[in-house]
């Protein structure tokens, strides 16, 4: 058996990329265990409690299917929503005791503001018989029991692009309706963004070596680290606009703008990076035919896919009003709440977002990797010229999707929130890195 001779280059990257690997693995064992520790309220950590509900009400009412919860004492875990607060008075003891006698179940859970109760049973529920005795049950929903909200069983998020809450709803489906399955995609996109960032930074900079700083950037990135632990929409713009990145370096564009569709069906502010790809081809030199296709029309038409089901289920014009609603949405200051931050001081962590409490976890960042990423940024167009073209590509894509951000809060939405800069996270560790790659290059050169 021949052996294959590594030359010293190929021996350090192979081993940096093994070592890459390792760290990766490691940061997805903080997330997961810092995800099993979060337990917010019942179970739902700050703003999980839309897109987790929502994820389910997708699947039943656009695609027919319900997760399951088993408990860890064998039970089957139901919400069971009521027609109206009166249907749910008059039927609730004659309800407590057919769910007792019929499948030996018992109420885990009365709501307040939701027209509901969750039940666990030794017995799985027949639907058709609790309809046939209680006419007045509406939704009869398997898995995790509802946060106490009003309309829960209705609620789409629709305000919000669906991908994430499909990638949400496929989880539940494969591993079961609870609090660490709704998580484990997340921690997955946070550690792939990471990963995708240092094999960008490697290709960027022709150095292994340097590009594994990324990674004790992103350990000491507490927003970085929260993000990729809970079940929220950012942490997927994140990743996607990572991969992005790392294709438009690769001057794949047909890839990059895929990824770009990708991120804006998971939130709008997805969008923001399309401005980016449109400059970074018309800079090198792009007909005017592929700038088009690639930076407008194939993220829409990636967009547009993705929202297909939602057009079949609603119509197009529903489909359209809900659109019309989540931007004004989008643009428009939310009542008084959780601290609130200006997009410029998220870097000096400005009413940092608290997501969860015991253990304490804030949408804080590490300043230090956001201001050298600043400094980088400002100094681009010079290294660009200087020394490293690519290197607009990092620039281009923090400074358009920070100034997407900025932009909303001129049109009008002054509550933005702190974990927004979650998306802005790896194009910082980039340009970071950049930064001091060349730094280090010029003092050596001055030794």
């Amino acid at each position: 058996m021949r052996l294959i001779k590594l030359d010293g280059a190929d021996e350090r990257r192979v081993i940096c990329s093994i070592l890459a690997v390792a760290l990766t693995a490691a940061f997805s064992l903080f997330c997961f265990n810092l995800a099993l520790q979060m337990q917010g309220t019942s179970g739902y950590v700050a703003d999980e409690t839309w897109y987790v509900l929502s994820s389910r009400n997708i699947l039943r009412e656009v695609f027919g299917v319900q997760p399951a919860y088993i408990d860890s004492e064998g039970r089957h875990n139901y919400t069971i929503f009521f027609q109206s607060y009166s249907a749910l008075k008059e039927d609730n003891e004659r309800f407590r005791n057919f769910i007792r006698n019929e499948f030996c179940g018992v109420v885990t859970k009365d709501y307040d503001k939701a027209v509901a109760i969750s039940v666990a049973t030794v017995e799985e529920i027949d639907p058709s018989a609790v309809f046939a005795a209680f006419p007045r049950v509406k939704v009869i929903q398997s898995g995790y029991f509802y946060p106490d909200v009003s309309g829960a069983d209705s609620y789409k998020n629709a305000e919000h692009p669906p991908l994430v809450k499909y990638l949400i709803g496929i989880s539940m489906l494969l591993l079961g309706d609870q609090p660490i399955v709704w998580r484990i995609p997340s921690i997955i996109a946070g550690s792939l963004a990471l990963l995708v960032t240092y094999f960008l930074v490697s290709r960027l900079l022709n150095n292994e070596v340097v590009a594994l700083l990324v990674f004790p950037f992103a350990f000491t990135d507490p927003v970085f680290r929260a993000m990729s632990s809970i079940a929220m929409l950012d942490i997927y713009v994140t990743l996607f606009l990572s991969l992005s990145m790392w294709f438009a370096l690769r001057r794949d564009y047909f890839l990059s703008a895929f990824f770009l569709g990708l991120a804006a069906t998971s939130k709008f502010t997805g969008v923001f990076s399309i401005a980016a790809l449109f400059l970074l081809m018309l800079l090198r030199r792009s007909s005017l035919k592929k700038i088009i296709v690639y930076s407008f029309l194939f993220p829409f038409m990636i967009w547009f896919v993705f929202n297909s089901p939602l057009i079949f289920k609603w119509g197009l014009s529903g489909w359209i009003g809900e659109i019309q609603n989540g931007l004004r949405w989008f643009l428009t200051s939310r009542p008084p709440g959780p601290a609130v931050s200006d997009p410029w001081g998220w870097f000096v962590n400005q009413n940092p977002f608290t997501l969860n409490v015991s253990p304490d976890v804030f949408a804080a960042v590490n300043p230090a990797v956001y201001l050298i990423a600043l400094v980088s940024l400002v100094i681009t167009p010079y290294l660009s010229y200087k020394a490293n073209r690519d290197a607009a590509v990092p620039a281009l894509w923090f400074l358009f999707t920070f100034l997407g951000y900025v932009l909303v809060y001129l049109l009008g939405n002054r509550t933005m929130y702190s974990f927004y800069v979650v998306t802005l996270s790896t194009m910082a560790y980039a340009l970071a890195s950049v930064f001091l790659f060349y730094l280090l290059n010029y003092l050596e050169s001055r030794t």
